[in-house]
């Protein structure tokens, strides 16, 4: 096998494969480029999903009429002078070889005018090299037309998807752009109708309007300006979930990224409040000093290294989360015809029961009188925590029906203990704890024993006295309080089955086991409650920071608003 030097032809096409994968990567880096020139309206148009067609034109600060035909060699830039500016890059383009790759596998027209009344230049490439040049006028500004992507290469066109696919690829380019620079006006058209338009005023609000409509935006929770470290944007309540991270949009310094560590300190915020599998809608940007962060990791740019990724990490997760703890809203109810079922009602003055109280059961601290009609707050309390409500009755012994400040309140009672067991566990360096009588012998696997072993003082501080007891067996001595009257050793073995389950290696220990005994030890569906149960049960969840949302994120309470029941009942 002799090695021998690739023609010109043949290398470009191939380093251009590096940057243009699909007709989304040429409009990505043609919309750095209109950036980084300080262009504030930017329209773009398409046909046939961008294969045919993609036009780009802006109002930035043009390119010199003597260095439009250069603008177009490979590995020409005007945003790198020396080694050195590659370790503090503060531009989105900046590989110098964008144009080039373009013109590699495409035809690329490239017109640009630094002024008003000036002449400008436009040039005409082909196969990396320019084949016509005139001058032009007009307004300031550059438009790069690209016709006919892929076009001399087959075996890359065939590998493209269909229209509509390739279409949606350049509408959520075009998205992240608008959404990473509000100040910009976007425009984009694709031969049949507009797909995006935002304003371009400088307000993120404004350009969520615009992208998602009023509907989801009015879902959001702005960041507090100024108390987030150089983090602003807007991430979504709990109960606006998607099945996919589609609607993650993170920029860091302007610059629409991927990146795990971004991504898994978003999820280390949602846990607890959002179930696995389903994600939020997220519009963040990271304002961190340029020599912090390493863009020149990944060609198309979406990949970047942090030089203190822990603190990044522990910053963004800490701010989400903060952004949560200040939200109020809880999950309406959405009715397509009134439901009434029969409600127990236990208090002595109801006009209708469906059978005898049950018997009282201790559920722990927050208990006392049955609250007077009058007693909650006109307005919900802060936090994402439930308002004051007063209990009225069961719905089948799993719903708590309550009266509250905006209508009708349904509690999971379930998921309203969960939560409340959850932060409790949470709030205290050790949890109450139960002697055993008779300390039970428990037998494990060896991965589980392994497991146990390592994390013994972490069941500790929940409540577990547990030490070694043979090479596969260990003796309970302990349990948390909570427990109640389930069976230790049973539990033992489910809390450790499920803390070593693959959905759960992404949160800690201690947070697992916590998780685990909440859910094990809350009360079940089905479960009987007296007046004074219902009633500490929901003083509990009012304490809660995170009372509207179970572990698992699921709602502890929807409402039934007053709007809706007069709707229901034909009063509107």
């Amino acid at each position: 096998m002799s090695i021998r030097r690739l023609p010109p032809e043949i290398s470009g096409k191939i380093a251009a494969g590096e940057v243009i994968e699909r007709p989304a990567s040429v409009v990505r880096e043609l919309l750095d480029n209109a950036l980084d020139a300080g262009a504030r309206r930017i329209d773009v148009a398409v046909e046939q999903g961008g294969k045919a067609l993609i036009e780009i034109t802006d109002d930035g600060c043009g390119i010199p009429p003597d260095q439009v035909a250069l603008a177009v060699e490979r590995h020409s830039t005007s945003k790198l002078t020396t080694v050195d500016d590659l370790a503090r890059i503060q531009t989105l383009g900046f590989r110098g070889e964008a144009l080039a790759s373009i013109a590699a596998v495409a035809e690329l027209s490239l017109r640009s005018v630094t002024s008003e009344g000036q002449p400008g230049r436009e040039v005409l490439a082909r196969d990396e090299r320019v084949i016509e040049e005139r001058p032009v006028g007009g307004a300031r500004g550059t438009r790069v037309t690209v016709r006919g992507l892929f076009r001399t290469i087959p075996a890359r066109l065939e590998f493209l998807k269909a229209e509509r696919t390739e279409l949606g690829h350049i509408v959520a380019a075009v998205t992240r752009a608008a959404l990473g620079h509000p100040h910009v006006a976007f425009r984009l058209h694709d031969g049949h109708r507009e797909r995006v338009r935002t304003p371009g005023d400088g307000d993120l609000r404004n350009a969520l309007l615009a992208i998602y409509g009023a509907t989801l935006v009015d879902e959001l929770i702005e960041l507090p300006p100024g108390e987030t470290l150089g983090i602003d944007g807007f991430v979504s309540q709990p109960h606006l979930q998607r099945s996919s991270r589609a609607d993650i949009a993170l920029f860091v310094n302007g610059r629409w990224v991927s990146d795990r560590l971004l991504s898994a300190a978003v999820s280390e915020a949602y846990r607890s409040v959002m179930p696995t599998g389903r994600f939020p809608v997220i519009v963040l940007n990271l304002t961190i000093p340029p020599e912090e962060v390493d863009v020149n990791v990944h060609p198309s740019k979406a990949e970047v290294r942090f030089r203190r990724s822990g603190e990044v990490f522990r910053r963004l997760s800490a701010t989400v989360r903060r952004a949560l703890a200040s939200a109020t809203e809880i999950a309406p109810a959405r009715l397509d015809r009134p439901v009434v079922d029969q409600f127990f009602f236990p208090t002595g003055n109801a006009r209708w029961e469906s059978g005898p109280p049950p018997p009282t059961r201790h559920l722990g601290a927050g208990g006392g009188p049955p609250p007077s009609p009058n007693d909650y707050e006109p307005e919900p309390a802060p936090g994402l925590r439930s308002p004051v409500m007063r209990p009225l009755g069961q719905v089948e012994n799993t719903y708590i029906v309550a009266a509250g400040p905006r209508g009708l309140y349904l509690i999971d009672q379930h998921a309203a203990h969960e939560r409340v067991l959850f932060e409790r566990l949470g709030n205290t360096a050790d949890a109450p704890t139960q002697r055993l009588l008779d300390p039970t012998s428990v037998d494990l696997s060896a991965e589980e024993s392994d497991w146990v072993a390592a994390h013994a003082d972490d069941l500790r501080t929940l409540g577990f006295d547990v030490t070694a007891f043979g090479p596969s067996a260990w003796l309970l001595r302990a349990v948390p309080s909570a427990l109640g009257r389930i069976d230790a050793a049973t539990y033992l073995r489910e809390v450790v089955a499920e803390a070593q389950a693959p959905d759960f290696q992404r949160i800690a220990a201690a947070d697992r086991l916590r998780w685990s005994l909440a859910c094990g030890a809350a009360i079940k569906s089905g479960a009987p409650l007296a007046f004074d149960e219902m009633s500490a049960l929901i003083r509990d969840l009012e304490a809660c920071d995170l009372g509207i949302i179970c572990p698992h994120g699921r709602p502890t309470v929807i409402l039934l608003s007053r709007q809706l029941l007069d709707r229901e009942f034909g009063r509107t």
